[in-house]
């Protein structure tokens, strides 16, 4: 009797089916860059702590659309993660803006000091909840730089310019500053825009100007410290982080903190290698300084209040950042 009730317990554990395995895909639009290391990095350390339970695919270069599928993607559970700059979600929350204020972030070890400021990532996390879509990582990208058909050795020489910027009031406003005019664009569009003139130059960080090889087509760079910083927010859909398992959602929360420690050092080297990669190129690499500096970080330095005023709903998310920025200067 008991033998038989053992048997047939036995075979009732092995016909029980094995948990499934979760499966996330992870997308971003650019690639060889912090975005796509920090990918890979979170799948490696989420695969190593979850002990098979969690599979992660990565794929770079708009695999799964650009940045707005992508992101549409998070709502309707498309896709379980994305990682790119948070003004690509101002028409999922207005406040995702903030992190394209130009003024703020003095340099890149201040960059990452802010992205790991615990009362800054938890605001900046929630902003797209109502949208279903969740903030559980966030890194600096670099400085914004300047990319262009013509070398821009002077302010003056941004007048008339079409440069192609995040598609954020902040971008469009600190464009208008200079003499410019901001032409949002997603990133694989830009490079062919510039080599054709339709637009004359990119806004963006050093790192994707090399991994998009920029420096075939474009012979110069521009740097202006007092620039606004690129941070990259790694996000999930909401309900589908909701219905893992209490222990899948620690692994990834704790593997997204792991990850950010250890990349911050890598992504400064990676900027100063962009730099000096471009050179090697035999591409100009230009950096403004002295009364032409001093003057575009006066210009910038408005930008900030000025979209706020014509919007009160970012306000009070502005007003952390500027508060956290100095905390963390």
């Amino acid at each position: 009797m008991k033998r038989t009730a053992f048997a047939a317990l036995f075979a009732a554990c092995i016909a029980a089916p094995a948990a499934a395995q979760v499966t996330m895909k992870i997308g971003t639009a650019t690639i060889n860059d912090v975005q796509h290391e920090y990918a890979k990095r979170f799948a490696a350390e989420v695969e190593k702590r979850a002990g098979g339970k969690v599979k992660v695919e990565v794929y770079p270069a708009e695999q799964l659309g650009s940045n707005p599928r992508m992101i549409e993607g998070l709502s309707l559970g498309t896709v379980e993660g994305l990682i790119g700059p948070p003004e690509f979600m101002v028409g999922v929350d207005p406040r995702f803006q903030i992190m394209g204020a130009p003024g703020l972030v003095t340099d890149m070890e201040h960059a990452a000091r802010l992205a790991a400021d615990a009362e800054f990532r938890r605001a900046l996390f929630a902003f797209g909840d109502a949208k279903g879509i969740k903030g559980i990582g966030l890194v600096m990208y670099g400085p914004n730089s300047y990319a262009t058909r013509r070398p821009v050795r002077k302010l003056a020489d941004f007048q008339g310019m079409k440069i192609r910027i995040f598609a954020s009031p902040m971008h469009t406003l600190a464009m208008e500053k200079l003499g410019a005019t901001g032409v949002p664009m997603i990133p694989s569009e830009a490079l062919q825009a510039i080599a054709s003139g339709a637009i004359d130059g990119n806004r963006t960080g050093m790192t994707l100007f090399v991994a998009f090889k920029y420096y075939d087509v474009v012979k110069s760079a521009t740097q202006i410290d007092g620039d606004a910083f690129i941070f990259s927010e790694f996000c999930v859909g909401k309900a589908w982080f909701e219905r893992l398992p209490a222990d899948v959602q620690k692994t990834m929360l704790e593997a997204a903190v792991a990850v950010e420690r250890d990349l911050a050092p890598w992504t400064i080297e990676q900027n100063r290698k962009a730099e000096a990669a471009w050179k090697e190129r035999g591409a100009e690499f230009i950096r403004i300084s002295g009364a032409e500096q001093a003057e575009f970080q006066k210009r910038m330095r408005s930008v900030g209040d000025e979209v706020v005023q014509k919007n009160p709903r970012v306000k009070d998310a502005y007003e952390l950042m500027v508060k956290r920025a100095q905390a963390t200067k």
